[in-house]
Formats: structure tokens, C-alpha cells, sequence
């Protein structure tokens, strides 16, 4: 099958999830050409060499429209994987009527999108993780805890929390951590305050006892979501700790015990104060952590690897042809 893959435009993660996405396609026979999300004399000429049967773009929301009119008048089936839901809606629905297709990483979106667009084919699909990249390692723990991420509201706190209530050390990694952090003890915390690669968060992951994985604040002023449709899917930062055999604590969402056995797999937590109560337990409880990490980065090996989101992608065309 002839694929087209149209970039993102975003930075950060996407180039990696991209690329993934083109290897996945080619390890299972298929031919693919990345493109970019602008229009150009040129790229109709590659477009037209491509006759491409599939189009597929994460996110979507930076894609010229002219650009999506044209690859429909080819005859392909245009599909978006909205990996920013339920958190962006407002641009998802902007683009919902250039796609046939719609995969979206989040549960509470898949269930508002088919009612609103019934003519659509709608999927729920979350992202998968990266197995080339996330994998353990026989690196020896140097941290009790560790967060990734923006410092969302919701995150600070909690790290706030941890900090005031338990003797534990800490690292946090990502832009705008340091002014979110009066704790200066060295010793104690440890800040890399920028985004960091895939390659040096897998590191982190595995120099961590627990993993602290609290989601993005559904509530935060940054977000275009209007409608305020709470996300009810667990992140995939869940697949890529659990690649790397990492033992993690997230909050409950609705569709956690879709990904992970909750009494084998995976501890959830349902406030601060039983996050804290949690640590307590498991940081003294390394077998616990061990058989807990250790089913989970089977599960995810298994499937809930990016490999596995591409092979759902085409199971989900070849059943519409």
C-alpha cells in the first residue's frame, strides 16, 4: 500500500513518533513518503509520483487545507491521529471535516466525536511507545523518585507535597521546573529544567525507584477545550515507563484497566495525600515494585508498543474496504 505521512510541524516528541510511524509501515511491506504540512509546487509533483492510497498525520492541526483538498482529490483516505485530546478539541473539531478517518489518543474525545460526527469512522487509539528507545537498563537506582514533564498545576503541588511531607529524593525534568521548586537542597532534588530526548528520559526512568506520573490538569488556562470535555485515558508516558520496566504510580482514569491489570500491573492513586501513602509503602517494598514493573513491561512489550498502534491502523482501513 502506497502511505503518505504528512509532518506534524511540531517539535519536541513528534519527530520521533514520526519516524516511528514510517519504519513501523515499512517493517510491515508498505511503501511511504513523508511529507511537509505545507503546500509547494513541488510536493504536488511528489504527490502525484506517490498515488497515495492512505494519508495519515499526527495532530493535524498545522496541515495546509489546500494541501488536505488535494490529497483527497487523489482518492486516499485521509486519516489524523489527534494526539493532543482531549486538551486541544477546539482545533481537533476545526479539522474533523478534512479527514474520513479520526483516531484520537483519548477515550472521553472518541465518545464526543461519535456522537457529533457519526458519519466519520472514529477509532480510539492511543499512542504506543517507542521500543527502539524505552527499554531497561542495569543501571542502579540514584533516585527514590522521579516526574517528567511540564509542571502543570496539579504536578506541582504534588511534588510540593512530597517534598514538605516525605524525606525522599527527587529529580524533575522539564522547562519551567526551577521556578516551580523552592526546595534548593541538592542532595535532595535534582532539576534538569528543559525538555530533555526520548533517550535521556528512558535514562532517568531507569536510575528511579518510583515513577510519579500525575496527567495534565484537565482545567489548565493553556487549554482549548471550550466544551470542557474531561480526558478519561491514562498518557503515553504509562507504555514508555512501562517499556523501560519502571515501577509507576498515576492517577485513576476510566480507561486504565483497558491498558493494565490493576492488581498485577499497574498502582493507581486517587488524591495527593494516597500518592504519599503509596510511596511510603513501595519505596520500602522493592519486591512489590519488581513484580509489579516487571508484568507491566510485559504487557507493554506486548502489546502496547507502536508497532502495534500501526498494525490497528490497518486492520481499522483494510475492514472499510
Amino acid at each position: 500500500m502506497n502511505i503518505i505521512l504528512i509532518s506534524s510541524g511540531y517539535k519536541g516528541i513528534y519527530p520521533y513518533l514520526e519516524q516511528t510511524v514510517v519504519d513501523e509501515f515499512l517493517k510491515l511491506g508498505h511503501s511511504i513518503v513523508k511529507i511537509n504540512p505545507t503546500l509547494t509546487k513541488e510536493l504536488r509533483e511528489v504527490i502525484k509520483q506517490s498515488k497515495p492510497e492512505v494519508v495519515i498525520t499526527l495532530v493535524g492541526y498545522k496541515t495546509d487545507k489546500q494541501l488536505l483538498n488535494d490529497l483527497r482529490k487523489t482518492g486516499a483516505v485521509l486519516c489524523v491521529w489527534l494526539t493532543e485530546d482531549p486538551f486541544y478539541l477546539d482545533r481537533s473539531i476545526e479539522i474533523m471535516p478534512y479527514f474520513q478517518q479520526v483516531f484520537t489518543i483519548d477515550l472521553a474525545a472518541f465518545e464526543f466525536y461519535k456522537v457529533m460526527f457519526p458519519e466519520k469512522t472514529i477509532m480510539h487509539l492511543p499512542l504506543g511507545t517507542i521500543s527502539s528507545i524505552y527499554q531497561p537498563s542495569e543501571e542502579k537506582a540514584k533516585y527514590d523518585l522521579c516526574l517528567t514533564g511540564f509542571p502543570y498545576p496539579g504536578r506541582v503541588e504534588l511534588v510540593q507535597r512530597i517534598l514538605a511531607e516525605t524525606p525522599y529524593s527527587l529529580i524533575v525534568v522539564g522547562p519551567g521546573w526551577r521556578k516551580s521548586i523552592a526546595e534548593n537542597d541538592p542532595n535532595r532534588v535534582t532539576i534538569i529544567n528543559r525538555w530533555s530526548s526520548p533517550h535521556q528520559i528512558r535514562k532517568v526512568y531507569n536510575q528511579s525507584k518510583i515513577i510519579l506520573n500525575p496527567h495534565r490538569d484537565d482545567n489548565f488556562r493553556a487549554n482549548q477545550n471550550n466544551l470542557g470535555i474531561t480526558s478519561k485515558s491514562i498518557n503515553n508516558r504509562c507504555f514508555d515507563i512501562a517499556a523501560c520496566g519502571g515501577f509507576q504510580l498515576i492517577p485513576h482514569k476510566p480507561d486504565t484497566d483497558v491498558h493494565f491489570n490493576l492488581e498485577k500491573e499497574i498502582v493507581v492513586y486517587s488524591s495527593p495525600q494516597h500518592c504519599i501513602e503509596l510511596i511510603h509503602f513501595f519505596i520500602k517494598n522493592e519486591v512489590e515494585r519488581t513484580q509489579y514493573s516487571q508484568n507491566a513491561y510485559k504487557r507493554a512489550l506486548n502489546g502496547h508498543t507502536m508497532f502495534h498502534r500501526i498494525q490497528d491502523i490497518l486492520n481499522t482501513l483494510f475492514e472499510k474496504k
